[in-house]
């Protein structure tokens, strides 16, 4: 009877990790089409409660800045292909800029120091999976 040598790498673990990867990437694709915005999303930018500016988000929108003035200062958003983000704040810890970019309707940014919040609103395509949680 033959041994087998555990640590050699045959034929098919190559192509079962392959095959891994692939399916791993293909999720990766889907995933981001599904969570991407949908038809008529908008960013709706709040200072201290109060509506301040409404940007319609597209998928092939250019990249624009806008300046809005919060409790503390000035905050600034970029808006690009149907996206947003805190670009610059006047905060303190900057975790609104490090929140990144928000593109799903029901998502958002919150600049609690500087009370600035960039929701994103709009219908939510069906089927979408919110959150998942384990």
């Amino acid at each position: 009877m033959k041994k087998h040598k555990p640590n050699k790498i045959t034929a098919g673990d190559v192509i079962l990790t392959v095959l891994v990867v692939i399916a791993s990437f293909a999720s990766m694709v889907l995933i981001a089409r599904a969570t991407a915005g949908g038809k008529g999303s908008t960013a709706v930018i709040e200072v201290n409660t109060k509506k301040v500016l409404r940007i319609e988000l597209s998928a092939d929108q250019p990249e624009k800045t806008y300046t809005v003035r919060g409790m503390l200062g000035p905050s600034t958003v970029e808006v690009e292909k149907g996206r947003a983000r805190m670009l610059t704040s006047t905060c303190r810890d900057k975790i609104c800029v490090g929140t990144g970019w928000v593109d799903a309707p029901g998502k958002e940014i919150v600049c609690l120091p500087n009370r600035v919040v960039i929701r994103i609103t709009g219908e939510r395509k069906p089927g979408r999976v919110d959150t998942v949680t384990e």
